[in-house]
């Protein structure tokens, strides 16, 4: 069954992909689909740990050559939920007895300009073409 808040929940999931995997892509409607099938496939249930767990998984098999960077890039690892489950199940059964560490988050250079959560972004792009009357 498709959750209430399933368009924030593909919306969270996609910005939650940006920041664990350092990829900046575009959101658009080819990609909500992917999520929204991603989702579908695991009955709406995995969630942005599930995700960290298995980018944290790859990376490791990265560094230790026995994976491509390319398992990273979205399609090969969002567009094919069949291998994602399968990579979930594995980075669980790898993990047992460990809980899931959050990545700290790299220093980054001071800017003027404040950093912003990617989804706050679009919201605010998208309110700067609302007519004044909308605009809340």
């Amino acid at each position: 069954m498709i959750p209430p808040n399933a368009m924030q929940i593909v919306k969270d999931l996609h910005a939650h992909y940006q920041a664990r995997t350092g990829y900046v892509i575009a959101y658009n409607l080819s990609r909500e689909n992917t999520w929204r099938e991603w989702c579908s496939f695991g009955n709406w249930s995995w969630t942005c740990d599930d995700l960290s767990r298995v980018i944290g998984y790859l990376r490791k098999k990265i560094a230790k050559g026995e994976r491509n960077e390319g398992a990273l890039k979205f399609f090969n690892l969002i567009g094919r939920p069949d291998n994602f489950e399968e990579d979930l199940n594995l980075a669980r059964e790898e993990a047992k007895g460990q809980p899931l560490r959050r990545r700290a988050q790299r220093p980054q250079a001071s800017t003027t300009q404040e950093v912003q959560d990617p989804a706050e972004a679009a919201r605010s792009w998208r309110e700067q073409f609302k007519p004044e009357e909308e605009q809340s």
